[in-house]
């Protein structure tokens, strides 16, 4: 024994085979093979520099990584502390959120393990005891409220509130991308992402058909996919997506001679031909629109969109006096938002056209629409796309 050390704080040395990790143990991500590489070249060298923390019966509460570094190297014997924690997970875990170098969401979702446990735990022996009618009030009454509880236990583990709730978020709705939070594998602000995508998506009402037309004039603002659909900035977190064959897919109900007004992402300005063509109409011009507020890009940082033109069949060009300027100067909106002043412009173009506004946001008099963003429904409304 270590002098001037109590039996518990004195170090020992025992042989790795008789060791044992917690049968808790798979709750503490591993190391990343290149870590655990550099880890145990490090102890190959060195030796193992801090004891393990086993209890009396050879269970390694802290310690796991180094242990399987002793048994690889066939250490014979390794320097051990006897511990005898109340509760060993709750030991285990908070020793592998505070010294391992784990990111800041892998100690999230194991501080929510931890804290979460406990606190339904608490509350379910007071819901016992209330329905017993032992001690309801003074019991209850010591329990801290869930959203404190989660705000010291995000203190003690160096982690912000928001992402402890990111990962709350995640526990509840998606049990395997938690599992993969607590690997290291995706950050928990990225996975609740993913989650409130797809439970947004899963809201969406049952598609209903196109309306029967058919249409003279076509206004149509597809909801493309940009790739990096978990990115921050995707367009998938504002509304749900559709690939490109999709979009062609669609049987638009235009007349035999008609028009098309298509926006298109100047970065798939081949795909908005190829949807253009793949609906029946070609390609005559475009108007551009642009933007009061520069916004971003790979290349350039774009402050314009395309409104594409096409024809089908004979339609006419508009009269003269009422061709529009080419550039449409208008505020940005909300994401994706087009400028209401289209309306008017393509009204002005043509007065007597039969109108319908595809993966439409807002009903205008005089066209029919057809989008899961509306407010309502009516019979030829539907809800695929935006």
């Amino acid at each position: 024994m270590t002098p001037g050390l109590t039996p518990a704080q004195a170090t020992h040395e025992r042989s790795p085979s008789e060791l044992k990790p917690h049968p808790e143990a798979g709750r503490v991500p591993a190391m990343p093979a290149a870590e655990y590489a550099a880890f145990r070249a490090d102890i190959e060298q060195r030796g193992l520099q801090v004891p393990l923390e086993i209890t009396k019966s050879g269970i390694v509460l802290d310690g796991r990584q180094r242990l399987r570094v002793a048994l690889e190297l066939g250490l014979e014997q390794v320097q051990v502390r006897i511990v005898a924690p109340a509760d060993e997970l709750d030991h285990m875990l908070r020793a592998a959120i505070l010294r391992r170098q784990l990111t800041a969401s892998q100690k999230a979702a194991l501080v929510l393990e931890l804290e979460l446990e406990r606190y339904e735990q608490l509350r379910g022996e007071a819901a016992d005891r209330q329905r017993a009618n032992l001690k309801q009030s003074a019991e209850v009454a010591r329990l801290p409220p869930r959203g404190k509880t989660r705000d010291l236990a995000a203190g003690w583990a160096g982690v912000g509130a928001r992402t402890l709730q990111d990962a709350a978020t995640v526990r509840e709705h998606d049990p395997q991308l938690f599992e993969q939070v607590k690997e290291g594998e995706l950050g928990a602000a990225d996975a609740a992402r993913r989650v409130r995508r797809a439970l947004r998506d899963q809201a969406l009402s049952a598609p209903r058909p196109l309306p029967l037309g058919p249409f003279e004039l076509i206004y149509a603002d597809p909801p493309w996919q940009l790739g990096g659909a978990h990115s921050d900035r995707a367009p998938e977190n504002h509304y749900p997506t559709q690939p490109l064959a999709e979009i062609e897919g669609l049987a638009v109900p235009a007349a035999d001679d008609a028009i098309l007004f298509l926006w298109a992402v100047s970065s798939l300005l081949p795909e908005a031909l190829a949807v253009m063509e793949a609906w029946g109409f070609d390609y005559r011009t475009s108007l551009v629109w642009v933007k009061d507020k520069i916004g971003l890009g790979a290349w350039v940082r774009h402050r314009h969109e395309l409104l594409l033109v096409g024809r089908k069949g004979s339609f006419p060009a508009p009269d003269p006096a009422e061709r529009p300027d080419s550039v449409i100067e208008a505020a940005r909106g909300r994401h994706s938002q087009k400028p209401a002043c289209v309306y008017e412009l393509l009204e002005r173009m043509y007065p007597q056209a039969s109108k319908l506004e595809l993966f439409a946001r807002t009903s205008r008099p005089g066209w029919s629409a057809w989008g899961n963003q509306l407010p309502g429904s009516t019979a030829d409304e539907g809800t695929e796309g935006r």
